[in-house]
């Protein structure tokens, strides 16, 4: 997989799919989640939460991707992952593991240009470094080898700290 990093907006990236960040309640609620409401309307929430109701249950499990339409916005679909538990801790192995099972179902959607933020670096506990940690080993996976991963950041510092941290992480492997 060719991961890309980008400074700007992760709604304005070129992308077949977006995987956005996602809470338990899969509420959108603040960080890109708030984007994406303010951006769509209610349209999105209300199939988010349409699908907790079919489900009978009030909040997935950490580590779950649930896939939305896109509204507006320029995606074929939105893939939300929760790579937080409820108390919006997190670990790199639980980053890397939503990450894949959010790679894994872009490849089902037919997706080859996938964008995403730093999963659980915002309201999660997760820095920018973790968040390269987690990540880089999925580059080597062979079933993700056709895809292209552009991760957005929203500052220059930020660029910097991913890339040096997807450095030291393939120097490890």
């Amino acid at each position: 997989m060719q991961i890309h990093i980008q400074v700007g907006d992760v709604l304005e990236a070129a992308a077949d799919v977006l995987i956005s960040t996602a809470n338990p309640w899969l509420n959108l609620s603040g960080g890109v989640n708030g984007a994406i409401l303010s951006a769509v309307g209610p349209a999105i929430q209300e199939e988010l939460h349409a699908y907790l109701k079919s489900e009978g249950i009030s909040a997935v499990p950490a580590g779950t991707v649930i896939q939305s339409s896109s509204g507006n916005l320029p995606f074929e679909c939105i893939l939300h992952a929760v790579a937080i538990d409820p108390f919006y801790d997190s670990t790199v192995d639980l980053v890397r593991q939503t990450l894949a099972a959010a790679l894994n179902l872009a490849i089902q959607t037919g997706a080859k240009t996938i964008s995403t933020p730093t999963l659980a670096t915002g309201y999660g506990p997760m820095s920018i470094t973790d968040f390269g940690t987690a990540v880089t080993p999925l580059a080597s996976v062979p079933r993700f080898s056709g895809l292209s991963l552009t991760i957005v950041v929203r500052s220059e510092e930020h660029r910097s700290e991913l890339s040096e941290a997807i450095s030291v992480a393939r120097a490890r492997v």
